[in-house]
């Protein structure tokens, strides 16, 4: 029975099997370490000899996982936004109405941030800069593709009859956005009363989107 055992232990299928453990181990302690220094110091202020240090591999063991700085960056936004997205479908799933709607994603946008502080600020900033700077694209950051969520949302709205047929989706989903993004503050009137905050923001996003009869004429 004992040499069965170790005749197993020792297959290739295996050893395959606890190389890929410890590579993925390896891989998700560069990601912790990645992302707690992003955070801190920011993209600029990061280097991968200090995630390597930070995630207690050897500085060779950072570039099996990830090209470069670029590419571990953006690992950290896909993971924060697979976080976060779950986190909402999770939320949408249980709402009826666009009110219900609107408040579920911006609580679990400020839960989220508030239990995961400065993340989304780093993902939003670090790949804004990368995309500036580079010659190449870094791809859609995470401010791009939740603005255009927000844009399929008021097409959708203006088809229903719902929102202001002359809004620019893709303008308004940026401005939407912007707004929305006041749950990431630290202010005392968002931490002292959280449902206030998040109502008194859920309706003015509403009454901006409506489509408002008397608002016709309105001219600049």
């Amino acid at each position: 029975m004992h040499s069965q055992t170790a005749d197993i232990a020792s297959s290739p299928d295996a050893v395959a099997g606890r190389r890929d453990r410890r590579k993925a181990e390896s891989r998700q302690r560069l990601l912790e370490a990645a992302r707690k220094l992003f955070v801190e110091r920011g993209y600029h202020g990061t280097r991968p000899q200090d995630i390597s240090r930070l995630a207690e591999v050897g500085y060779g063991t950072f570039y099996l996982y990830f090209a470069d700085k670029k590419d571990c960056f953006q690992a950290f936004v896909e993971t924060a936004q697979q976080e976060i997205d779950a986190l909402i479908r999770a939320r949408l799933a249980q709402c009826r109405t666009p009110a219900e709607r609107v408040y579920g994603v911006l609580e679990v946008t400020m839960d989220f941030s508030h239990a995961h502080p400065g993340v989304l600020k780093a993902a939003w900033a670090g790949h804004q800069l990368m995309a500036r700077e580079e010659k190449r694209t870094a791809g859609p950051s995470l401010f791009d593709q939740w603005s255009a969520r927000w844009a399929e949302v008021i097409r959708s709205g203006q088809k229903a009859g719902m929102i202001c047929e002359d809004y620019d989706p893709k303008m308004i989903g940026y401005a939407v956005l912007m707004v929305a993004a006041a749950v990431l503050t630290e202010a005392p009137m968002a931490r002292a009363n959280k449902k206030k905050f998040l109502t008194n923001l859920t309706h003015f996003v509403l009454r901006a989107l409506t489509a408002q009869r008397d608002a016709e004429g309105f001219t600049l």
